[in-house]
Protein backbone atom coordinates (compact mmCIF):
# COMPACT_ATOMS: atom_id res chain seq x y z
CA UNK A 1 0.00 0.00 0.00
CA UNK A 2 1.36 3.32 -0.98
CA UNK A 3 1.15 6.34 1.50
CA UNK A 4 1.63 9.83 0.23
CA UNK A 5 2.95 12.49 2.82
CA UNK A 6 3.70 16.12 2.29
CA UNK A 7 6.81 17.29 4.19
CA UNK A 8 6.81 20.68 5.92
CA UNK A 9 9.67 23.12 6.29
CA UNK A 10 11.04 21.44 9.43
CA UNK A 11 11.40 18.07 7.61
CA UNK A 12 13.92 19.16 5.03
CA UNK A 13 16.97 21.29 4.62
CA UNK A 14 15.64 22.66 1.38
CA UNK A 15 13.80 25.87 0.90
CA UNK A 16 10.91 25.79 3.35
CA UNK A 17 8.66 27.56 0.90
CA UNK A 18 8.58 24.49 -1.46
CA UNK A 19 6.48 21.57 -0.25
CA UNK A 20 7.88 18.09 -0.88
CA UNK A 21 5.79 15.03 -1.39
CA UNK A 22 7.18 11.81 0.03
CA UNK A 23 5.85 8.52 -1.26
CA UNK A 24 6.23 5.60 1.00
CA UNK A 25 5.42 2.00 0.10
CA UNK A 26 3.84 0.10 2.80
CA UNK A 27 4.76 -3.47 3.22
CA UNK A 28 2.65 -6.34 4.34
CA UNK A 29 3.35 -5.42 7.85
CA UNK A 30 1.87 -2.02 7.33
CA UNK A 31 -1.69 -3.16 6.55
CA UNK A 32 -4.19 -5.44 7.91
CA UNK A 33 -5.57 -6.21 4.38
CA UNK A 34 -5.53 -9.58 2.89
CA UNK A 35 -1.92 -10.77 2.69
CA UNK A 36 -2.64 -13.64 0.53
CA UNK A 37 -1.50 -12.33 -2.90
CA UNK A 38 1.93 -11.32 -3.98
CA UNK A 39 2.79 -7.79 -4.43
CA UNK A 40 2.04 -6.34 -7.81
CA UNK A 41 4.25 -4.18 -9.90
CA UNK A 42 4.62 -0.62 -9.01
CA UNK A 43 1.93 1.51 -10.49
CA UNK A 44 2.40 4.72 -12.23
CA UNK A 45 3.26 7.74 -10.24
CA UNK A 46 0.15 9.39 -8.98
CA UNK A 47 -0.68 13.00 -9.38
CA UNK A 48 0.56 15.44 -6.91
CA UNK A 49 -1.59 15.54 -3.85
CA UNK A 50 -3.18 18.56 -2.35
CA UNK A 51 -1.24 20.70 0.03
CA UNK A 52 -1.42 19.21 3.45
CA UNK A 53 -2.19 21.08 6.64
CA UNK A 54 0.62 22.79 8.51
CA UNK A 55 2.52 20.32 10.59
CA UNK A 56 3.85 20.77 14.06
CA UNK A 57 7.05 22.67 14.56
CA UNK A 58 10.01 20.42 14.25
CA UNK A 59 13.00 20.27 16.52
CA UNK A 60 15.53 23.11 16.32
CA UNK A 61 18.11 22.62 13.63
CA UNK A 62 21.85 22.91 14.02
CA UNK A 63 23.31 26.47 13.78
CA UNK A 64 24.10 27.51 10.27
CA UNK A 65 27.48 28.63 9.02
CA UNK A 66 28.55 32.23 9.56
CA UNK A 67 27.59 34.32 6.61
CA UNK A 68 29.81 36.80 4.81
CA UNK A 69 30.25 40.34 6.20
CA UNK A 70 27.49 42.57 5.00
CA UNK A 71 27.85 46.19 3.88
CA UNK A 72 28.50 48.89 6.54
CA UNK A 73 25.30 50.27 7.91
CA UNK A 74 24.47 53.90 8.60
CA UNK A 75 25.81 55.51 11.83
CA UNK A 76 23.58 54.91 14.81
CA UNK A 77 22.64 57.37 17.52
CA UNK A 78 25.37 58.37 19.97
CA UNK A 79 25.36 56.08 22.96
CA UNK A 80 25.77 57.02 26.60
CA UNK A 81 29.26 57.77 27.91
CA UNK A 82 31.06 54.58 28.84
CA UNK A 83 33.08 53.87 31.92
CA UNK A 84 36.56 55.31 32.22
CA UNK A 85 39.03 52.94 30.69
CA UNK A 86 42.04 51.50 32.38
CA UNK A 87 45.03 53.86 32.14
CA UNK A 88 47.30 52.93 29.35
CA UNK A 89 50.94 52.14 29.68
CA UNK A 90 53.34 55.04 30.13
CA UNK A 91 54.56 56.29 26.83
CA UNK A 92 58.14 56.88 25.93
CA UNK A 93 59.70 60.13 27.08
CA UNK A 94 59.35 62.84 24.49
CA UNK A 95 62.11 64.94 23.12
CA UNK A 96 63.20 67.95 25.24
CA UNK A 97 61.25 71.06 24.33
CA UNK A 98 62.68 74.43 23.56
CA UNK A 99 63.82 76.55 26.52
CA UNK A 100 60.96 78.80 27.72
CA UNK A 101 61.15 82.40 28.82
CA UNK A 102 62.46 83.13 32.33
CA UNK A 103 59.63 83.26 34.86
CA UNK A 104 59.24 85.92 37.60
CA UNK A 105 61.34 85.49 40.78
CA UNK A 106 59.76 83.06 43.22
CA UNK A 107 59.02 83.88 46.88
CA UNK A 108 61.89 83.94 49.32
CA UNK A 109 62.56 80.52 50.74
CA UNK A 110 63.05 79.76 54.43
CA UNK A 111 66.41 80.70 55.97
CA UNK A 112 69.08 78.11 55.38
CA UNK A 113 71.13 76.48 58.06
CA UNK A 114 73.88 78.67 59.57
CA UNK A 115 77.06 78.40 57.55
CA UNK A 116 80.40 77.55 58.98
CA UNK A 117 82.23 80.33 60.73
CA UNK A 118 84.32 82.19 58.22
CA UNK A 119 87.86 83.31 58.65
CA UNK A 120 88.35 86.53 60.52
CA UNK A 121 88.43 89.56 58.27
CA UNK A 122 91.09 92.16 58.29
CA UNK A 123 90.83 94.89 60.89
CA UNK A 124 88.73 97.77 59.62
CA UNK A 125 89.54 101.39 59.91
CA UNK A 126 88.51 103.27 63.02
CA UNK A 127 85.01 104.65 62.64
CA UNK A 128 83.81 108.13 63.40
CA UNK A 129 82.68 108.76 66.97
CA UNK A 130 78.95 108.10 67.31
CA UNK A 131 76.41 110.58 68.59
CA UNK A 132 75.78 110.77 72.30
CA UNK A 133 72.92 108.41 73.17
CA UNK A 134 69.79 109.37 75.05
CA UNK A 135 69.89 109.27 78.82
CA UNK A 136 68.55 105.92 79.94
CA UNK A 137 65.88 105.49 82.59
CA UNK A 138 66.89 105.54 86.22
CA UNK A 139 67.87 102.08 87.35
CA UNK A 140 66.57 100.34 90.42
CA UNK A 141 68.12 101.26 93.71
CA UNK A 142 71.07 99.04 94.39
CA UNK A 143 71.72 97.10 97.55
CA UNK A 144 73.31 98.88 100.47
CA UNK A 145 77.06 98.82 100.05
CA UNK A 146 79.67 97.81 102.58
CA UNK A 147 80.82 100.37 105.09
CA UNK A 148 83.63 102.43 103.57
CA UNK A 149 87.00 103.15 105.08
CA UNK A 150 87.30 106.16 107.39
CA UNK A 151 87.85 109.30 105.38
CA UNK A 152 90.73 111.71 105.91
CA UNK A 153 90.52 114.28 108.65
CA UNK A 154 88.69 117.36 107.57
CA UNK A 155 90.22 120.79 107.53
CA UNK A 156 90.04 122.92 110.63
CA UNK A 157 86.73 124.71 110.79
CA UNK A 158 86.25 128.42 111.07
CA UNK A 159 86.44 130.06 114.42
CA UNK A 160 83.12 130.00 116.18
CA UNK A 161 81.24 133.00 117.36
CA UNK A 162 82.23 134.55 120.66
CA UNK A 163 80.27 133.06 123.50
CA UNK A 164 78.38 134.94 126.20
CA UNK A 165 80.49 136.62 128.83
CA UNK A 166 80.69 134.63 132.00
CA UNK A 167 79.98 135.93 135.50
CA UNK A 168 82.92 137.60 137.23
CA UNK A 169 84.63 135.07 139.43
CA UNK A 170 85.31 135.59 143.15
CA UNK A 171 88.32 137.52 144.32
CA UNK A 172 91.39 135.42 145.00
CA UNK A 173 93.26 135.39 148.32
CA UNK A 174 95.31 138.43 149.24
CA UNK A 175 98.88 138.36 148.01
CA UNK A 176 101.96 139.25 150.04
CA UNK A 177 102.58 142.96 150.63
CA UNK A 178 104.39 144.56 147.77
CA UNK A 179 107.05 147.19 147.79
CA UNK A 180 105.79 150.69 148.29
CA UNK A 181 104.95 152.11 144.95
CA UNK A 182 104.65 155.56 143.64
CA UNK A 183 101.46 157.50 143.62
CA UNK A 184 99.08 155.83 141.24
CA UNK A 185 96.32 157.26 139.04
CA UNK A 186 92.79 157.75 140.20
CA UNK A 187 91.16 154.43 141.06
CA UNK A 188 88.07 152.91 139.46
CA UNK A 189 84.57 153.18 140.83
CA UNK A 190 84.01 151.06 143.89
CA UNK A 191 81.72 148.06 144.21
CA UNK A 192 77.99 148.54 144.74
CA UNK A 193 76.69 148.54 148.21
CA UNK A 194 74.57 145.86 149.80
CA UNK A 195 71.08 145.19 148.37
CA UNK A 196 68.18 146.92 150.05
CA UNK A 197 65.38 145.14 151.91
CA UNK A 198 63.10 142.79 149.92
CA UNK A 199 60.01 144.48 148.48
CA UNK A 200 56.43 143.20 148.60
CA UNK A 201 55.36 140.54 146.07
CA UNK A 202 53.50 142.02 143.12
CA UNK A 203 50.32 140.74 141.44
CA UNK A 204 51.00 137.85 139.07
CA UNK A 205 50.65 138.87 135.40
CA UNK A 206 49.02 136.83 132.61
CA UNK A 207 51.00 134.01 131.03
CA UNK A 208 52.86 135.10 127.93
CA UNK A 209 53.08 133.35 124.56
CA UNK A 210 55.66 130.54 124.30
CA UNK A 211 58.92 131.98 123.14
CA UNK A 212 61.03 130.65 120.27
CA UNK A 213 63.30 127.69 120.95
CA UNK A 214 66.37 128.83 122.82
CA UNK A 215 69.93 128.21 121.77
CA UNK A 216 71.92 125.52 123.49
CA UNK A 217 74.52 127.18 125.71
CA UNK A 218 77.45 125.78 127.58
CA UNK A 219 77.29 125.47 131.35
CA UNK A 220 78.30 128.69 132.99
CA UNK A 221 80.64 128.84 136.00
CA UNK A 222 78.41 131.13 138.00
CA UNK A 223 78.32 131.34 141.77
CA UNK A 224 75.03 130.46 143.40
CA UNK A 225 73.58 132.25 146.41
CA UNK A 226 74.67 130.77 149.68
CA UNK A 227 71.43 129.00 150.46
CA UNK A 228 71.57 127.05 147.13
CA UNK A 229 75.15 125.79 147.38
CA UNK A 230 74.23 122.14 147.16
CA UNK A 231 74.14 119.53 144.43
CA UNK A 232 70.84 120.28 142.63
CA UNK A 233 69.79 120.68 138.98
CA UNK A 234 68.54 123.81 137.30
CA UNK A 235 64.88 122.85 137.57
CA UNK A 236 65.21 122.64 141.37
CA UNK A 237 66.85 126.03 141.43
CA UNK A 238 64.00 127.56 139.41
CA UNK A 239 61.44 125.94 141.67
CA UNK A 240 63.03 127.26 144.83
CA UNK A 241 64.21 130.71 143.75
CA UNK A 242 61.69 133.49 143.01
CA UNK A 243 62.41 135.40 139.84
CA UNK A 244 62.99 138.68 141.73
CA UNK A 245 65.83 137.42 143.96
CA UNK A 246 68.54 137.37 141.27
CA UNK A 247 70.95 140.14 140.59
CA UNK A 248 73.99 140.74 138.45
CA UNK A 249 72.21 139.52 135.16
CA UNK A 250 71.05 136.14 136.52
CA UNK A 251 67.44 136.77 135.46
CA UNK A 252 68.35 136.35 131.74
CA UNK A 253 70.16 133.08 132.38
CA UNK A 254 67.37 131.53 134.37
CA UNK A 255 64.82 132.74 131.83
CA UNK A 256 66.68 130.89 129.08
CA UNK A 257 66.87 127.76 131.16
CA UNK A 258 63.16 127.94 131.93
CA UNK A 259 62.27 128.31 128.23
CA UNK A 260 64.56 125.42 127.38
CA UNK A 261 62.90 123.28 130.00
CA UNK A 262 59.44 124.01 128.56
CA UNK A 263 60.58 123.12 125.05
CA UNK A 264 62.00 119.83 126.24
CA UNK A 265 58.77 119.03 128.05
CA UNK A 266 56.73 119.80 124.92
CA UNK A 267 58.98 117.50 122.88
CA UNK A 268 58.49 114.73 125.41
CA UNK A 269 54.73 115.30 125.65
CA UNK A 270 53.56 116.92 122.35
CA UNK A 271 50.19 118.65 122.22
CA UNK A 272 49.24 117.78 118.62
CA UNK A 273 49.18 121.45 117.59
CA UNK A 274 50.92 123.00 114.61
CA UNK A 275 53.63 124.49 116.87
CA UNK A 276 54.04 121.29 118.90
CA UNK A 277 53.09 118.32 116.63
CA UNK A 278 53.47 114.67 117.54
CA UNK A 279 55.35 112.12 115.46
CA UNK A 280 52.22 109.96 114.99
CA UNK A 281 48.74 109.72 116.45
CA UNK A 282 49.85 106.76 118.52
CA UNK A 283 52.58 108.88 120.17
CA UNK A 284 49.92 111.48 120.96
CA UNK A 285 47.69 108.81 122.51
CA UNK A 286 50.53 107.53 124.69
CA UNK A 287 51.16 111.06 126.02
CA UNK A 288 47.48 111.99 126.37
CA UNK A 289 45.38 108.80 126.75
CA UNK A 290 42.13 110.74 127.22
CA UNK A 291 42.19 112.73 123.96
CA UNK A 292 39.07 112.24 121.77
CA UNK A 293 39.14 111.18 118.10
CA UNK A 294 39.66 114.15 115.81
CA UNK A 295 42.11 116.14 113.71
CA UNK A 296 45.63 116.73 115.04
CA UNK A 297 49.01 117.78 113.67
CA UNK A 298 51.83 115.28 113.23
CA UNK A 299 55.44 115.57 112.03
CA UNK A 300 56.83 112.07 111.29
CA UNK A 301 60.26 113.30 110.18
CA UNK A 302 60.58 115.64 113.22
CA UNK A 303 62.96 118.56 112.78
CA UNK A 304 61.38 121.80 111.60
CA UNK A 305 57.63 121.93 112.21
CA UNK A 306 56.88 123.88 109.03
CA UNK A 307 56.30 120.62 107.09
CA UNK A 308 53.95 119.14 109.70
CA UNK A 309 50.46 118.25 108.46
CA UNK A 310 47.01 117.63 109.90
CA UNK A 311 45.53 114.13 109.97
CA UNK A 312 42.54 112.39 111.52
CA UNK A 313 43.56 110.51 114.64
CA UNK A 314 41.47 107.44 115.37
CA UNK A 315 42.34 106.86 119.02
CA UNK A 316 39.47 104.36 119.34
CA UNK A 317 41.39 102.01 117.00
CA UNK A 318 44.62 102.38 118.98
CA UNK A 319 45.95 105.64 117.56
CA UNK A 320 45.71 105.35 113.75
CA UNK A 321 46.98 108.24 111.58
CA UNK A 322 44.60 108.63 108.60
CA UNK A 323 45.00 110.66 105.40
CA UNK A 324 42.35 111.12 102.71
CA UNK A 325 42.12 110.85 98.90
CA UNK A 326 41.84 114.07 96.93
CA UNK A 327 38.41 115.29 95.82
CA UNK A 328 38.81 114.28 92.16
CA UNK A 329 39.50 110.62 93.01
CA UNK A 330 37.53 110.26 96.24
CA UNK A 331 34.27 109.41 94.42
CA UNK A 332 33.70 108.59 90.73
CA UNK A 333 30.10 108.48 89.49
CA UNK A 334 28.57 105.39 87.84
CA UNK A 335 28.96 105.22 84.05
CA UNK A 336 28.90 102.63 81.25
CA UNK A 337 32.46 103.55 80.15
CA UNK A 338 31.61 102.44 76.61
CA UNK A 339 34.71 104.01 75.05
CA UNK A 340 37.16 102.35 77.45
CA UNK A 341 38.74 98.90 77.30
CA UNK A 342 38.61 96.23 79.95
CA UNK A 343 41.77 95.15 81.78
CA UNK A 344 43.08 98.74 81.58
CA UNK A 345 44.26 100.83 84.54
CA UNK A 346 41.92 103.67 85.48
CA UNK A 347 44.74 106.20 85.03
CA UNK A 348 44.72 105.31 81.29
CA UNK A 349 41.01 106.17 80.87
CA UNK A 350 40.29 109.39 78.99
CA UNK A 351 39.05 111.09 82.17
CA UNK A 352 41.05 108.96 84.63
CA UNK A 353 44.11 109.65 86.76
CA UNK A 354 46.16 108.05 89.50
CA UNK A 355 44.87 108.33 93.06
CA UNK A 356 46.39 111.20 95.08
CA UNK A 357 46.10 111.97 98.80
CA UNK A 358 45.81 115.10 100.97
CA UNK A 359 45.76 116.00 104.65
CA UNK A 360 42.74 117.26 106.57
CA UNK A 361 43.28 120.79 105.15
CA UNK A 362 43.29 119.44 101.54
CA UNK A 363 47.02 120.05 101.18
CA UNK A 364 49.06 117.39 99.32
CA UNK A 365 51.01 115.10 101.64
CA UNK A 366 54.74 115.23 100.99
CA UNK A 367 56.54 112.10 99.81
CA UNK A 368 59.15 112.39 102.56
CA UNK A 369 56.58 112.70 105.35
CA UNK A 370 54.59 109.77 103.95
CA UNK A 371 57.75 107.66 103.80
CA UNK A 372 58.59 108.42 107.44
CA UNK A 373 54.99 107.66 108.44
CA UNK A 374 55.36 104.20 106.87
CA UNK A 375 58.66 103.66 108.70
CA UNK A 376 56.97 104.44 112.02
CA UNK A 377 54.01 102.09 111.31
CA UNK A 378 53.54 98.34 111.73
CA UNK A 379 50.38 97.96 109.61
CA UNK A 380 48.03 99.90 107.36
CA UNK A 381 44.54 99.45 105.93
CA UNK A 382 42.32 101.07 103.30
CA UNK A 383 38.80 100.44 101.91
CA UNK A 384 37.65 100.57 98.28
CA UNK A 385 33.91 100.65 97.44
CA UNK A 386 32.72 99.46 93.99
CA UNK A 387 29.23 100.62 92.93
CA UNK A 388 27.83 98.27 90.26
CA UNK A 389 24.91 97.68 87.92
CA UNK A 390 25.02 94.11 86.52
CA UNK A 391 28.79 94.07 86.98
CA UNK A 392 30.97 92.02 89.35
CA UNK A 393 33.96 93.30 91.33
CA UNK A 394 35.36 90.32 93.28
CA UNK A 395 33.59 86.93 93.34
CA UNK A 396 31.44 85.82 90.35
CA UNK A 397 28.65 83.55 91.60
CA UNK A 398 27.60 82.20 88.17
CA UNK A 399 31.00 80.51 87.65
CA UNK A 400 32.12 80.38 91.31
CA UNK A 401 35.41 82.02 90.31
CA UNK A 402 37.44 85.21 90.78
CA UNK A 403 38.60 85.74 87.18
CA UNK A 404 36.77 89.10 87.07
CA UNK A 405 38.20 90.35 90.39
CA UNK A 406 39.56 93.92 90.59
CA UNK A 407 43.30 94.66 90.48
CA UNK A 408 44.94 97.44 92.51
CA UNK A 409 48.26 99.22 92.05
CA UNK A 410 50.10 99.63 95.35
CA UNK A 411 52.28 102.57 96.34
CA UNK A 412 55.29 100.33 95.60
CA UNK A 413 53.84 99.63 92.05
CA UNK A 414 52.90 96.07 93.02
CA UNK A 415 49.83 94.51 91.37
CA UNK A 416 47.43 93.49 94.15
CA UNK A 417 44.52 91.12 93.37
CA UNK A 418 42.82 87.96 94.60
CA UNK A 419 45.54 85.78 93.08
CA UNK A 420 48.55 87.85 94.23
CA UNK A 421 47.69 89.22 97.71
CA UNK A 422 46.26 87.41 100.74
CA UNK A 423 45.58 90.75 102.47
CA UNK A 424 42.46 91.72 100.45
CA UNK A 425 39.03 90.60 101.68
CA UNK A 426 35.46 91.52 100.84
CA UNK A 427 33.58 93.10 103.73
CA UNK A 428 30.48 93.05 101.50
CA UNK A 429 30.10 91.55 98.01
CA UNK A 430 26.70 92.62 96.68
CA UNK A 431 27.92 92.67 93.06
CA UNK A 432 28.68 88.92 92.91
CA UNK A 433 25.24 88.03 91.46
CA UNK A 434 25.42 90.67 88.66
CA UNK A 435 21.75 91.54 89.23
CA UNK A 436 20.53 95.11 89.53
CA UNK A 437 22.36 97.87 91.39
CA UNK A 438 24.48 97.08 94.46
CA UNK A 439 27.98 97.57 95.86
CA UNK A 440 31.06 95.62 96.95
CA UNK A 441 33.34 96.88 99.77
CA UNK A 442 36.93 95.57 99.68
CA UNK A 443 39.45 96.10 102.49
CA UNK A 444 43.24 95.95 102.08
CA UNK A 445 44.70 95.31 105.55
CA UNK A 446 48.40 94.57 105.27
CA UNK A 447 51.56 94.50 107.39
CA UNK A 448 53.47 95.44 104.21
CA UNK A 449 52.97 99.16 104.70
CA UNK A 450 54.85 99.99 101.46
CA UNK A 451 51.79 98.73 99.52
CA UNK A 452 49.53 101.56 100.72
CA UNK A 453 48.03 103.91 99.83
CA UNK A 454 46.49 102.49 96.62
CA UNK A 455 47.42 104.50 93.52
CA UNK A 456 45.35 102.89 90.71
CA UNK A 457 42.69 100.28 89.92
CA UNK A 458 41.88 97.92 87.01
CA UNK A 459 38.24 96.94 86.28
CA UNK A 460 37.46 93.62 84.56
CA UNK A 461 33.68 93.42 84.09
CA UNK A 462 32.15 96.19 81.96
CA UNK A 463 31.39 96.98 78.32
CA UNK A 464 28.32 94.75 77.88
CA UNK A 465 24.88 96.31 77.30
CA UNK A 466 23.27 97.72 80.46
CA UNK A 467 26.48 97.48 82.52
CA UNK A 468 27.67 100.38 84.70
CA UNK A 469 30.10 100.97 87.56
CA UNK A 470 31.54 103.71 89.77
CA UNK A 471 33.76 103.67 92.85
CA UNK A 472 34.89 105.39 96.04
CA UNK A 473 38.44 105.48 97.42
CA UNK A 474 38.55 105.43 101.23
CA UNK A 475 41.13 106.99 103.57
CA UNK A 476 44.31 105.10 104.38
CA UNK A 477 45.19 104.65 108.06
CA UNK A 478 48.64 103.78 109.47
CA UNK A 479 49.03 102.24 112.92
CA UNK A 480 52.31 102.81 114.73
Amino acid sequence: MTQIRTLGPRDTDKDPSTPVTQIRTLGLHDTDKDPSGPAGPAGPEGRQGEKGSKGESGAGGAPGKTGSVGPQGSAGKQGTEGLRGIPGAVGEQGRPGATGQAGPPGPMGPPGLPGLKGDGGSKGEKGHPGLIGLIGPTGEQGEKGDRGLPGPHGSVGQKGETGLSGVTGPFGPAGPPGLPGGAGPKGAKGASGQAGPKGQKGVQGPAGMPGPPGEVIQPLPFQMPKKNKRSIDASQIMAEEPAGDYSDGMEEIYGSLNALKKDIELMRTPLGTKEHPARTCQDLKLCHPDLPDGEYWIDPNQGCTRDSFKVFCNFTAGGESCIFPSKDTEKVKMSSWSTEKRETWYSQFQSGSKFSYVDSDSNPVGVVQLTFLRLLSVSAHQNFTYHCHRSSAWHLSSTDSYHKALHFMGANEEDLSFHTSPYIKALRDGCAMRKGTDKTVLEVHTPLVDQLPLTDAMFMDFGEPNQKFGFEVGPVCFLG
